[in-house]
């Protein structure tokens, strides 16, 4: 599991509510860099805070209260109220959508927020009282489990007799969810500068994608490929005049966000005195050691860079 190691470190930092409500922003999004969906790390400690100021470290037991936190939405809430608290709320993930809307053959769109809303309603109305929690649990397992999107068990299903789906022969075309929309294409140049053991890097501001991350100073053209830019003139015009040596190109990487493909070209780059270069579209820069830069919150998409073993040779051949 990929979180695991994240969240073992998360709980060593801030093994309680109020450890967390003291942290400050550049402190969670370092421990959190490399797993991405950072507004999340951001909610995460503003929501910790007014736990610990207005409701002395309890989680709110009121969902109207609850849905007032920054980050906590409907799912979140009915989650931690009915898991935590045993409280009768829905908790509708994509298993329940899959496993409801099969159940009562449901086959509207359910990427739409109506057909999620009959969903909930359905789950709301089957909840014993008393089991919630165990309801809830149990109904995530099972689409997990046994009413899989792809294949599923239905042979071996408890809910066969009732199964709207199955009894009409839908279970292949029930849900019907839409398809997404189209990712937005960016490509970027990506400006590793080094000067002696130093590398330069840049803090993004404090709104949009990525905000308050650190990263290395980027080009972002999406109308350009590497094969048609002057590398020696975009240096020029946002760095500075002739103290940088163009090293080499590394091979092409790709990441991918929610809504974006972000191609991106790392380009090596060998500085022969430091400077302080003019970019205007970040918080901050920085020339830190190479081991220094874990301790920044250094956004994914960059980390593969330094993964590279093209760049794990050039580092080590300008040690030498």
């Amino acid at each position: 599991n990929q979180a695991l190691p994240y969240f073992e470190k998360f709980f060593q930092h801030f093994p309680t509510i109020h450890h967390l409500a003291k942290a400050n922003e550049d402190e969670i999004l370092t421990l959190w860099s490399g797993l991405g969906y950072y507004n999340r790390a951001r909610n995460l400690l503003k929501t910790a805070k007014q736990i610990v100021e207005k409701f002395n470290g309890q989680f709110p037991e009121n969902i109207s209260t609850a849905l007032q936190l920054p980050g906590i939405g409907p799912y979140t809430a009915s989650a931690i109220l009915s898991l935590a608290f045993k409280q009768a709320h829905p908790v509708v993930d994509g298993n329940v959508l899959r496993v409801i809307a099969r159940l009562f053959a449901i086959e509207h769109d359910i990427r739409q927020q109506t057909t999620k809303k009959v969903i909930q309603n359905k789950v709301r109305a089957l909840i014993p009282p008393q089991k919630a929690d165990l309801f809830n649990e149990s109904l995530m397992e099972f689409g997990a489990l046994i009413c899989k999107p792809k294949a599923p068990h239905c042979l071996q299903c408890p809910l066969q007799k009732h199964c709207q789906s199955f009894l009409n022969n839908k279970v292949e075309l029930i849900p019907y969810k839409s398809p997404a929309a189209r990712k937005k294409k960016i490509f970027q140049l990506v400006f590793v500068v080094r000067y002696k053991n130093r590398v330069l890097i840049a803090q993004r501001k404090t709104k949009g994608l990525l905000a308050k991350m650190w990263e290395f100073p980027i080009y972002e053209d999406n109308e350009l490929t590497l094969a048609k830019m002057n590398v020696q003139q975009i240096l020029k015009k946002y760095f500075t005049d002739s103290w940088q040596m163009y090293s080499r190109a590394l091979p092409p990487l790709k990441h991918n966000y929610s809504h974006i493909t972000l191609q991106y070209q790392p380009l090596l780059v060998h500085s022969k005195k430091p400077f302080r270069p003019k970019l205007s579209q970040y918080l901050q820069i920085e020339w830190l050691p190479l081991e220094a830069i874990e301790q920044k919150a250094l956004h994914k998409a960059h980390q593969k860079i330094l993964k590279q073993e093209e760049f794990k040779r050039w580092w080590a051949d300008l040690n030498n």
